[in-house]
């Protein structure tokens, strides 16, 4: 069988022309980066990869939004995943969204979604995430409850947008992982962070020092460190190639049929990785980036580290050695100057 093409794209819940900013793609084939694109609409995105599988439905794409919502919810409203969506692509999920449409009533939501601290309160603790978002729990990483529709690293109002996509995706033919039978061309849920490691995205300087040893070439290099969002889609897309072994043969994801499962590499646990040393497998990852490692100012980073006493950095060392299969000299690198995200960029 041919190896697929594997595509990542950084979602946006923005609206008008922000969106052509903020929404990337990035396309890995035959194990190199050979596409990273931004300008579209989220519309537009959707016809492209409608039109790619089309061409050729040996296709695998990431996103990073959430694919459902809370079991319970679903469970209230007896609602399956393929339901939901349609009723979000209709925009009539509540009586509210029916009479204002999607987007203005994102601004004042019934509950249990969110835009005041007021409502926010209401819900239980319990209520507020997936259980793959609570799988994907560690120091840096802690994800925001797509009931959240308002403030900095929500992520609500993608994941809202988002599922109308899904629905349009699986009525093109796309296999929606896990909710449907496996097969190809093939969606999965991705969550940026846990596939780039610890890394401040914020600084182009730490996003140029990562890509360098990242395969990809020169010109493409460029432009996923001139952005937060190219950088995701690049990462994402060249770490998902890593693991197309897997992608190939996802597991069925029991217990996960309603919420969801956000993909990550088998060699990689945030609650307690597989490989957390230096001898971590790589067998999965792309041949031109295994064992990489960069070794400048190593010694003056760890005397820092101390100076610092930094609270997390076992914890960040271990969750990236075993997402990538990087050594842990460059994990400490990295920590250096790892800052806590609390959202999926």
């Amino acid at each position: 069988m041919d190896e697929p093409r594997l595509m990542a794209v950084d979602w946006s819940g923005r609206n008008s022309a922000e969106q052509r900013q903020a929404i990337w793609l990035a396309e890995v084939v035959a194990g190199e980066l050979a596409r990273l694109e931004g300008g579209r609409s989220r519309t537009e995105l959707i016809e492209l990869l409608i039109a790619e599988a089309e061409r050729d439905p040996n296709l695998i794409v990431g996103f990073d939004f959430a694919f459902s919502l809370p079991a319970w919810y679903l469970q209230d409203r007896q609602l399956t995943p393929h339901q939901l969506w349609a009723l979000l692509a209709d925009e009539a999920l509540t009586p509210a969204m029916r009479r204002y449409g999607l987007a203005r009533w994102m601004n004042s939501p019934e509950l249990p979604f969110w835009t005041t601290s007021e409502a926010h309160a209401r819900l239980r603790p319990e209520q507020m995430f997936r259980r793959t978002e609570n799988d994907m729990r560690l120091p840096g990483v802690q994800p925001k409850s797509v009931f959240q529709l308002v403030g900095a690293g929500q992520v609500g109002r993608g994941s809202l947008y988002g599922m109308q996509a899904l629905h349009r995706l699986a009525g093109a033919g796309f296999r929606i992982w896990p909710f449907d039978p496996p097969g190809l061309p093939l969606v999965v849920e991705i969550f940026p962070r846990i596939l780039t490691g610890p890394v401040r995205k914020n600084s182009p300087s730490e996003r140029e020092r990562y890509l360098e040893a990242v395969p990809i070439p020169p010109d493409l290099r460029r432009l996923a460190a001139a952005s937060e969002d190219a950088f995701d889609a690049a990462v994402s897309a060249v770490v998902m190639a890593g693991g197309v072994g897997e992608l190939r043969v996802l597991p069925e994801a029991a217990g996960y049929e309603v919420e969801g499962m956000i993909w990550r590499l088998p060699t990689a646990s945030p609650s307690g990785p597989a490989a957390a040393s230096s001898k971590a497998p790589t067998g999965s990852l792309p041949p031109r980036w295994r064992g990489s490692s960069r070794r400048p100012r190593r010694a003056a980073r760890r005397q820092r580290h101390r100076q610092r006493r930094c609270s997390t950095c076992s914890s960040v060392e271990a969750s990236w050695a075993g997402t990538t299969g990087r050594s842990v000299e460059l994990t400490r690198s990295r920590a250096r100057s790892y800052s806590p995200m609390t959202r999926r960029l």
